[in-house]
């Protein structure tokens, strides 16, 4: 086999292991992206509740705030790491694309 036959099931090899990784990283904001909603319309809830004079318990609000907060710094964890994937995808397609041209 060839250097380049070689170099070229290389890059078809990490790219195929990146696109495991990009499935997987999308399940994961999706995950994310789930739970935040659910945290939301629990806060909601919290600031509309209303029994009688007694306005919701701070303590839950301020823990599903925090969990809202916590989501949206994992979410953008992910967002980072999905962008990293696809910049290193784009480069072995650019380099694929390199080898079929000579």
């Amino acid at each position: 086999m060839s250097g380049a036959m070689a170099e070229r099931r290389r890059l078809l090899g990490r790219r195929l292991e990146l696109v495991g990784v990009m499935c997987g990283l999308n399940a994961e904001a999706l995950r994310v992206l789930q739970n935040l909603a659910a945290i939301e319309i629990d806060i909601q809830r919290l600031e509309a509740e209303d029994d009688g004079d007694a306005p919701p318990a701070p303590e839950q609000l301020r823990a599903a705030t925090d969990e809202a907060a916590a989501l949206r710094d994992a979410q953008a964890a992910c967002e980072m790491r999905i962008e990293t994937v696809e910049a290193e995808m784009s480069e072995i397609d650019r380099l694929l694309a390199a080898m079929t041209d000579d």
